[in-house]
């Protein structure tokens, strides 16, 4: 799902960059008024988890490409919206830097993934309600799961469609639907994944999930709930 270098018109890297920088700051900003003043080490902890979950690498499309876990639904039910954003742009900067994903699409890849995932708990919050139950939770977190991945297949469709270079072979009625193809069924997988998970640590004792504080309780104050997993 990462887009790499030479497949983005300049011009929309500059404006990617843009919109991801803006996202960015009401991350950072929205982080340090609903998570602990700790949170930077869960933050990192968080990230280093979702790179070496990421690193794991199924085939698809018969094997001509392969697919792994995005986690985003996942992360924003342990941190939220905010410490999410952040959180998947520290795992993107390490995977950029190593060649998964370029540095000139940088912002482009933070607002397909990081972005998307994060925003992703509002499709939650939104389907499973205040008063929830456990099957309805579980229905929200797959849908939402399953909705971000294709929004994320939808938006690198737009973004590789967009480059002069592929106009000439169809642009995007061909970047979009070969997105699709691949996005629709292998996220169905991971919004399995995602509301199994989630469900089973809610139910553990020992396991805080802060975005699902958030969901019930909404908006905390520093110190007002843990975040600690």
């Amino acid at each position: 799902m990462h887009v790499p270098d030479g497949f983005i018109n300049p011009y929309l890297c500059v404006i990617m960059f843009v919109v991801a920088a803006l996202f960015l700051i009401w991350a950072w900003r929205g982080a340090r008024s609903t998570l602990r003043k700790s949170f930077v080490p869960l933050i990192a902890i968080s990230s280093a988890t979702v790179l070496l979950v990421q690193m794991v690498e199924f085939p698809a499309a018969g094997g001509a490409s392969t697919w792994h876990i995005m986690g985003g639904t996942i992360l924003t039910m342990v941190l939220g919206p905010h410490g999410t954003i952040i959180s998947m742009t520290l795992t993107l900067i390490i995977q950029a830097l190593y060649g998964d994903g370029g540095l000139s699409t940088f912002g482009a890849n933070v607002v397909n993934m990081a972005v998307v995932g994060g925003l992703s708990f509002f499709l939650v919050k939104a389907l499973a309600g205040k008063n929830f139950s456990r099957k309805r939770l579980a229905l929200s977190l797959f849908v939402a799961s399953w909705v971000s991945n294709i929004a994320t297949a939808l938006l690198v469709g737009v973004d590789i469609g967009l480059y002069p270079m592929v106009g000439t072979v169809g642009g995007l009625a061909v970047t979009i639907p070969a997105m699709l193809v691949l996005y629709v069924p292998t996220g169905l997988v991971e919004g399995i994944v995602t509301s199994s998970l989630v469900v089973t640590f809610s139910q553990a004792k020992a396991v805080r999930l802060f975005g699902l504080e958030l969901l019930r309780n909404g908006r905390h104050k520093n110190g007002d709930a843990s975040p600690s997993v």
